[in-house]
């Protein structure tokens, strides 16, 4: 239940890209959600919030709800087990913590204290991903056979600075735990068996290269390819979903494309035009196709929105929170998984 029955009290630590992108852009919206301090190592002057040096001042003098980790993974479980033990709720960015040990100490702490901690897999809550999966055993799209994401990114020295470009673990940590997570949030299950290969040249290379195939109850099966060798066209995360009765496409990312060509089979011309700036989602019946969802142009800090609402109702109401620890030690358990099957 909320401490006060007033707003609900946040504090972030770490004000870094995801606090100014994600974080802050989504909670200025949430008019129930007051954030009343910031925590990082070096100062935030441009930033119109309180702010602490010191980690420990800002638990004392703010006494928040609700306390954000968005810093560099290996500082996670310090500060929300810190967190936890003062009596707060904790949102975590992905990946959870260092190891599963890690993992399954905030647990134990956020069961102890009967806080909660929930990880901020917030591609559950994008409009392009929860629209199919609601859509997954109607008449409409029928059963889950497949599912395939792929993601064509090349690196950059842009997308490599701060803490990215400092692991050798790198790929599957910082983007597979979203891709695994949601494979299991379509299926609606846990894996029978995964198989996984990162193959690179060197030991000092990261894991730019990721091929898992999921297999889940049922003859279903999940193929994730996440690949930063590319030099060709870019796509941040593209999904496809088989069902018995249709087929569902997504992609992430957007702008306008007017597309001109001719049906296969049927040889029949056609004209399409599409304005999803931020990234849609179609269902598909052969060629013919119609748009099921789309999304706004910042779809994480969005998704992030959902997430934190549908945490907040929980709260509320006494219920255990989607994404909530128990939960995500699940996906990042996969995700570790991965790891020492290729031999990291």
């Amino acid at each position: 239940m909320r401490f006060d029955k007033g707003r609900w009290k946040f504090a972030l630590v770490g004000l870094g890209a995801a606090a100014r992108s994600i974080h802050l852009p989504a909670y200025s919206k949430e008019p129930s959600i007051e954030v009343v301090g910031g925590h990082d190592l070096h100062p935030a002057d441009d930033l119109r919030l309180p702010f602490f040096g010191d980690f420990q001042q800002m638990l004392e003098q703010q006494n928040p709800d609700v306390v954000v980790v968005a810093t560099p993974p290996e500082s996670h479980f310090h500060y929300a087990r810190t967190a936890l033990l003062s009596g707060c709720h904790v949102i975590c960015e992905k990946p959870l913590a260092s190891s599963l040990e890690e993992a399954e100490s905030l647990a134990d702490v956020a069961k102890s204290s009967g806080r909660h901690l929930v990880v901020n897999n917030q591609y559950r809550f994008m409009k392009i991903h929860s629209v199919p999966q609601s859509l997954i055993g109607t008449e409409s799209f029928g059963s889950l056979r497949y599912v395939k994401l792929l993601q064509t990114f090349r690196c950059n020295e842009e997308t490599e600075k701060g803490w990215r470009g400092r692991q050798t673990r790198r790929t599957c940590l910082e983007f597979g735990t979203h891709a695994i997570d949601l494979c299991r949030f379509f299926f609606g299950s846990e894996p029978e068996r995964m198989t996984a290969s990162l193959p690179r040249i060197s030991d000092s290379e990261p894991d730019l290269l990721n091929l898992i195939q999921i297999d889940f109850p049922g003859a279903r099966t999940a193929f994730i390819e996440l690949n930063r060798l590319t030099r060709g066209p870019q796509r941040y995360l593209e999904a496809r979903l088989d069902g018995s009765e249709s087929c569902i496409e997504t992609r992430l990312g957007g702008g306008v494309s007017l597309t001109l060509g001719l049906r296969g089979g049927t040889r029949r011309p056609y004209c399409d035009l599409d304005a999803s700036m931020g990234g849609w989602a179609r269902l598909y019946r052969g060629e013919e196709h119609e748009t099921i969802a789309r999304e706004s142009l910042n779809p994480f800090s969005d998704a992030t929105l959902n997430l934190v609402r549908a945490f907040l109702r929980a709260l509320d109401a006494g219920t255990v929170p989607p994404c909530d620890i128990t939960d995500n030690i699940k996906t990042f358990s996969l995700m570790l998984k991965a790891y020492e099957q290729a031999g990291y």
